[in-house]
């Protein structure tokens, strides 16, 4: 006898389309994941985690994953936006070490076309610092990060991120204060713009392909 629960079961991948997922514009458009829906009004809020490496060549970098979510569908290409990035737990494990100081600084900041977000540094002395000369680093930072958002769009400023020009940046600001080598802006996110509402979406994780 055929077993009557196999009669009519349908095969629920056969019945989805794959979606090609693409960078946002200022990093080429490429792609950079294929993931499959039933519809394509279920691709969007998707995040997607691709290694900066893929997009810079240095693959130093291979452990600083860029985030994005799609945001829209056109036909199977779905497009995406940049909303962070962060740098893998045992990289920053492996920056401390025993005897040196990490400092960490959570700060707000906003970009000059409105978008709002959550930026975190951490960096690494050599030997313990004064109270002072600890609270002067901070000002330094907030100071020059608050400054470098403001000046920048969120693309130019995600580009500047997740580049090499920033470490050299933020050691030549802190030189005359203390000369800290080891810094890594271990995490970005960018919580909204101002004057928009955003949509919730689905919060599906795709691996890069």
């Amino acid at each position: 006898m055929a077993d009557r629960r196999k009669i009519g079961t349908k095969d629920k991948w056969k019945e989805k389309t794959w979606y090609t997922i693409v960078a946002p514009s200022f990093l080429g458009e490429r792609e950079i994941a294929l993931s499959p829906a039933a519809d394509p009004s279920l691709m969007i809020g998707r995040k997607v985690e691709v290694p900066v490496s893929d997009f810079t060549g240095n693959f130093r970098k291979s452990s600083t994953m860029v985030i994005f979510r799609v945001k829209e569908c056109t036909g199977k290409r779905c497009t995406t936006e940049f909303i962070g990035h962060k740098v893998s737990d045992d990289t920053i494990r492996r920056m401390v070490r025993r005897r040196k100081e990490r400092i960490d600084i959570i700060m707000p900041s906003k970009t000059k076309d409105g978008y709002r977000l959550v930026i975190k540094i951490v960096l690494v002395s050599d030997s313990k610092l004064t109270a002072n000369k600890r609270g002067e680093v901070r000002s330094k930072i907030i100071g020059f990060i608050n400054e470098r958002c403001g000046s920048m769009t969120l693309p130019e400023l995600a580009q500047y991120i997740i580049g090499d020009n920033v470490y050299n940046d933020i050691v030549d600001t802190l030189k005359d204060v203390y000369p800290i080598k080891k810094i890594e802006i271990r995490k970005s996110e960018v919580l909204g713009r101002d004057g928009y509402v955003e949509e919730p979406g689905a919060q599906t994780q795709i691996e890069a392909q």
